[in-house]
């Protein structure tokens, strides 16, 4: 019998004595050859190679729940359809989302994702601050000099474009930095159960809440809830663990860089404070002496 090493449908390798993908879902295609027919239509001789034990298996899971994401399935759904499916569901629908999320099939595909998304809400967002600066602008003309005026509106113009432009780049960059730390606090604590590459892709997925930037006034906070709550729950999933583990691990970088801020304010108020009890010993001491030197002397 010839036994397919690998899943014929996403490529994950066959654990032994598999029949599912362990990854798909998808059944294995086990091909038994013809025997060959001889003149008196002789018996095939019986393999000598010892029969491997076949495990039992839980049964094949249902088409909803097997490893899917239209978003890597653009050949057959179409972009703006793919990308759409991948944006609805990951952000109204993220725990069946994120349950049929493969954790392998590469970072290229949700870092794309990640891009798209992450642009349109950035870029729609700088441009509501530029049609919002240029009102602005226009009603403060009626009270401030224009050259000034015009020299500021261009700046904070110039600003934002240079923002949409770079905008890809800061979320890629973003994103391997944030994921490096996240998978590394997996590490350490022991709850990595997958490698770097699935909480590269969980995070990525989750970055479709940034498309509710476009939301003027209250947009950012919308996103930056919703981001967490995606976060989570693909960690969640994507590393095996519990909701109360992936929260912990999604809070710890922002306590702790929090814990160091209140440190340094806390450290500069304490040298403010000393400077400023020098300086006034030291103006106290100054105005001694005048005063000695002008009244007491003579």
């Amino acid at each position: 019998m010839e036994f397919q090493e690998r899943c014929p449908n996403c490529g994950a390798e066959r654990v032994e004595g598999a029949v599912y993908c362990g990854n798909c879902g998808k059944p294995f295609e086990d091909k038994k050859p013809e025997p060959d027919k001889g003149p008196g239509d002789e018996k095939p001789e019986r393999s000598k190679e010892p029969i491997k034990p076949v495990f039992p298996q839980e049964p094949p899971p249902s088409d909803d729940e097997r490893k899917y994401v239209a978003w890597e399935d653009r050949e057959n759904r179409g972009f703006f359809e793919a990308l759409w499916e991948t944006w609805k569901e990951s952000v109204f629908y993220p725990e069946k989302f994120f349950a049929k999320l493969p954790f392998r099939g590469g970072i290229g595909n949700p870092l794309l994702y990640a891009v798209i998304v992450g642009w349109i809400g950035i870029g729609v967002n700088q441009l509501y601050g530029l049609f919002w600066t240029g009102a602005w602008g226009g009603f403060l003309s009626q009270f401030a000099e224009f050259e000034d005026l015009i020299y500021q509106t261009g700046i904070q113009s110039i600003l934002s474009f240079i923002q949409i432009i770079f905008t890809p780049i800061f979320i890629i960059i973003g994103l391997f930095i944030i994921s490096g730390i996240y998978h590394l606090i997996f590490l350490i604590f022991g709850w990595s159960k997958r490698d770097f590459e699935a909480t590269f892709r969980a995070l990525a997925y989750a970055e479709g809440a940034t498309v509710f930037l476009i939301v003027p006034f209250c947009g950012w906070l919308i996103s930056l809830g919703w981001a967490i709550v995606l976060s989570i729950i693909g960690l969640k999933h994507m590393q095996k663990t519990t909701g109360g583990k992936a929260a912990f691990v999604y809070f710890l970088p922002l306590i702790f860089c929090f814990c160091c801020c209140m440190g340094f304010i806390i450290v500069m108020l304490a040298v403010g404070i000393n400077v400023g009890e020098f300086l006034f010993e030291s103006m106290e001491n100054e105005m001694y002496n005048w005063i000695a030197h002008n009244f007491i002397i003579r």
